[in-house]
């Protein structure tokens, strides 16, 4: 079963990278197809007052939010990318942080510094083991999204929606340049 397992992680993986990579490089594309969609409609209009400035201000925050969705779910599929690797260095991490927190015990326990002088380096040291406490705790965390039926569906629906936008930029371009 364990061979089964794995041979599958060995076939998915390579699968997960360039999905990845593709809807990464459609979301950028739609950002930018977002981003000359707000510039021609400045060019050729012009707000003068608060409200209109604010329409055009939800215009790109709606004409940017399937791109940044497909961008949040590449982020995603990179974190499940990473996975195996994060999992295959857990034993020396928990080392690293077992002396760690041996060190902090002794020099909380040492005598040859004033209390007030060694609480601030403790403190920092502590602070940075409690930091890294969610990745150790909950690896399985950067699947959850993967999980998540609308968050799914969103992409999907945003994966199909960019495509229009590329082509609407790509519409008022032209029509941008033929009425120049």
């Amino acid at each position: 079963m364990r061979r089964d397992t794995v041979g599958l992680l060995g076939r998915i993986l390579p699968l997960a990278v360039a999905v990845s990579r593709g809807v990464r490089t459609l979301g950028l594309v739609g950002l930018a197809a977002a981003a000359a969609i707000v510039i021609i409609v400045l060019v050729r209009w012009t707000p003068s007052d608060v409200g209109e400035w604010a329409g055009l201000a939800l215009l790109f925050v709606l004409l940017a939010l399937p791109p940044a969705l497909l961008l949040a779910f590449s982020f995603v599929l990179g974190e499940v990318v990473e996975l195996p690797d994060k999992l295959r260095s857990y034993p020396g991490t928990m080392r690293d942080h077992a002396d760690e927190l041996r060190a902090i015990a002794q020099d909380a326990q040492a005598r040859e510094r004033p209390a007030w002088r060694r609480l601030p380096g403790s403190t920092w040291r502590l602070a940075t083991l409690v930091r890294s406490a969610p990745d150790l705790l909950a690896p399985h965390a950067p699947l959850v999204p993967l999980l998540n039926v609308p968050f799914l569906l969103a992409t999907l629906v945003a994966a199909l929606l960019v495509p229009v936008l590329v082509v609407a930029a790509l519409v008022m371009l032209l029509a941008a340049a033929a009425a120049s």
